[in-house]
C-alpha cells in the first residue's frame, strides 16, 4: 500500500509535465554528489533525491534544500529548511518510502538521524552525543568522506527503516555498536557486544534479509595479535538480539564473508567469501578460493560449494593457488546477481600491487637522509579489470570472462607495503577507488547492465568512460559513452531503461546540470 502510495504521489506531481531529461539548479553554494541518490522500486527507477547547501543566511546559519525529483527529471518536491553552519551531511540512504540523512552538528557535538518522507516531510529526527568513543568514526569521515566513497556506516533496511554501523574505542579496546532507527514509527535502539572478550573487534555490513542485520566482524584477543579471525554475525533487529556468530574454527576450511544475498522466494540466504586452510590467518594468508554458503535465518549451514583458484578458476582464467589472477590480480566482490533457471552471476574487479617510482624515490632519499617516512611507500596499489563470474544451480563455477580496462592508481601511502589484501580491499571499496559503479536490470534479472568506469587514450578521445556489460539472458554486449565535461565534479546514476543519468557540479557557478543520457 505504502508504494503504491509514493507511485500515485510521484504520478500526480508529474501530471501535465513533459519528459523534460535535463535539469539545472541554480544557487548550489555546497553539494557533495554522494549526497544524491536513486529511488528505486522493483529494481526500478522512479526518482532521484538530492540535498545541498542552497544558502548562506548569516555567520552562523545555511540554508539546505531536499529536491526530489521523477525518473524524467521533473521536479516532484523541494523542502528547504536553516541550520547551524557546522551541520555536515555525511550519509544518505533510501529504503522504499523514506529517506534518511545523518548529519554531524559541531554546535551541539551530536550525529542526527533525520528521517524525511517521500514527500519531503520531516517524520523523526534521532540524535545522539558523539564523544570520544566515536573519535574513530569522526576521524574516518575527515580522511574518506569523499563524493566517491560509497556508504560506511549507514544502510537500508527494506520499509522497517535504517541500520548504522559504527566503530568505538575505549582506551585499548576496539569494538562497534549497531544502532536501527525506524522509518515507521519512533523508535530506536542500540545493540553493543557484551559478551565478546576480544581487544579488537571491527564490523562491516554485508546486508539485511526481513529480520537479521548480517555483520562480517573480524576479532583479535590483543590489539598488537597477528592472528584474526572472521565471523558472520546475525543480529535479529526485531529481537534486538544476536541471532548467531559463526567463525568456522571447527570446520575443515575457514570463510572470510564478503557478500550476502537472500534467495527469492525463501527465508533462506547465500553467503560468499574466500576461504582458507584451517588454522590460516585471514587477515595475512593467501585464500584458496571462493566459497558458497546457502544458509537458513538461524544461521544453519544447508549447503557448502567450494571452487578453487587453481582448479575452477583454472579452468576458466590463468590463476594461481595464491588467489591471483594473471594481469589482474586479487579479485574484491561487488555484486552477486541471482537469475532465472538457477544461474548467478558475481560481477568482480581486479587489483594488485605495483612498483611506485616516486615512492621508491623519496624512500631512498629520506634513507640518504638518515629518515624514513612511513607515509610513503615503494609500492602503490591499483585497480585493474573488470571479471564476470556465472555459477550454475548447483553454485559451481561455469564460465568466467575478463573485461579488460585501464589500471588505475589507487593508493600510493605506505599502507601498501605492508597491509593485507583484504584490508586493501575494504579500504579501496571505502574511499571509492574501484571503478565498479552499480547493476540494473529488471525485476527477475532476466535482463540486467553492470556499469563501471575507465579512461581511455585514443586518437580520437582523451578522458574518462561511462561502460556498460549488457546480459540480455543468453550473452553479454558491451557499450560506453565519453564523458567530456568541464564540471567539478560528475557523477552517473542508473536510470529508466537504455539511459542513465548524469549529474554535475559546477562550483564557479554555483549551479547542478541534471540530464539523461542513451546508452548505445
Amino acid at each position: 500500500m505504502i508504494k503504491q502510495l509514493i507511485a500515485a504521489a510521484l504520478l500526480f506531481c508529474t501530471l501535465g509535465l513533459h519528459a523534460q531529461n535535463k535539469l539545472s539548479v541554480e544557487n548550489v553554494y555546497a553539494a557533495y554528489l554522494r549526497n544524491s541518490g536513486t529511488i528505486m522500486e522493483n529494481n526500478q527507477i522512479k526518482g532521484y533525491f538530492f540535498l545541498y547547501q542552497s544558502d548562506k543566511v548569516n555567520r552562523s546559519t545555511n540554508e539546505y534544500t531536499l529536491q526530489i525529483l521523477d525518473e524524467n527529471l521533473n521536479k516532484v518536491k523541494d523542502i528547504k529548511f536553516q541550520d547551524s553552519r557546522k551541520l555536515s551531511l555525511l550519509e544518505a540512504a533510501y529504503n522504499g518510502s523514506s529517506l534518511s540523512f545523518l548529519f554531524k552538528n559541531e554546535d551541539n557535538k551530536t550525529l542526527d538521524m533525520k528521517v524525511y518522507g517521500i514527500d519531503g516531510k520531516l517524520k523523526y529526527t534521532y540524535s545522539r552525543e558523539y564523544t570520544k568513543k566515536t573519535d574513530a568514526l569522526m576521524k574516518r569521515y575527515e580522511t574518506m568522506h569523499t563524493d566517491e566513497g560509497t556508504n560506511q556506516n549507514v544502510f537500508d533496511l527494506g520499509e522497517q527503516g535504517y541500520v548504522s554501523v559504527l566503530p568505538l574505542r575505549d582506551g585499548r579496546t576496539y569494538t562497534y555498536e549497531v544502532d536501527y532507527f525506524s522509518s515507521a514509527s519512533k523508535r530506536q535502539w542500540t545493540y553493543i557486544p557484551s559478551d565478546d572478550e576480544e581487544r579488537f573487534a571491527n564490523a562491516e555490513y554485508l546486508g539485511s534479509t526481513d529480520s537479521l542485520i548480517i555483520l562480517e566482524v573480524m576479532k583479535r584477543n590483543k590489539l598488537m595479535s597477528g592472528k584474526t579471525t572472521s565471523h558472520l554475525v546475525g543480529i535479529n533487529f526485531v529481537t534486538k538480539k544476536k541471532v548467531f556468530d559463526l567463525d568456522w574454527e571447527d570446520d575443515k576450511f575457514l570463510l572470510m564473508p564478503s557478500n550476502i544475498v537472500t534467495i527469492k522466494g525463501s527465508d533462506k540466504m547465500l553467503v560468499m567469501g574466500s576461504y582458507f586452510n584451517k588454522g590460516d590467518n585471514v587477515a595475512k594468508d593467501h585464500s584458496k578460493g571462493l566459497a558458497i554458503y546457502e544458509m537458513d535465518g538461524q544461521g544453519q549451514v544447508l549447503n557448502k560449494t567450494y571452487n578453487s583458484w587453481a582448479l575452477d578458476f583454472g579452468r576458466h582464467l590463468p590463476s594461481t593457488t595464491k588467489g591471483k589472477i594473471d594481469k589482474v590480480g586479487f579479485l574484491y566482490i561487488h555484486k552477486m546477481i541471482q537469475a532465472p533457471g538457477g544461474k548467478m552471476f558475481a560481477v568482480g574487479e581486479g587489483y594488485k600491487r605495483k612498483a611506485s617510482a616516486g615512492g621508491i624515490a623519496l624512500t631512498a632519499l629520506n634513507a640518504a637522509a638518515g629518515g624514513y617516512n612511513g607515509a610513503v611507500g615503494v609500492t602503490k596499489i591499483v585497480t585493474t579489470d573488470l571479471v564476470v563470474m556465472e555459477f550454475n544451480d548447483k553454485y559451481k563455477l561455469a564460465n568466467a570472462t575478463i573485461y579488460e580496462k585501464r589500471d588505475s592508481d589507487a593508493e600510493i601511502s605506505g599502507m601498501s607495503d605492508y597491509y593485507s589484501q583484504h584490508m586493501i580491499a575494504m579500504y579501496l571499496k571505502g574511499v571509492g577507488a574501484f571503478d565498479y559503479e552499480f547493476t540494473t536490470g529488471d525485476a527477475d534479472n532476466s535482463n540486467f547492465t553492470i556499469c563501471y568506469s575507465d579512461w581511455v587514450k585514443g586518437a580520437d578521445y582523451k578522458g574518462k568512460t561511462f561502460n556498460t556489460l549488457r546480459y540480455n539472458g543468453t550473452r553479454f554486449m558491451q557499450d560506453k559513452i565519453e564523458l567530456k565535461s568541464k564540471a567539478s565534479k560528475m557523477q552517473v546514476f542508473p536510470a529508466k531503461a537504455g539511459s542513465v543519468m548524469i549529474l554535475e557540479y559546477f562550483k564557479k557557478d554555483k549551479r547542478l546540470d541534471l540530464r539523461l543520457e542513451k546508452l548505445g
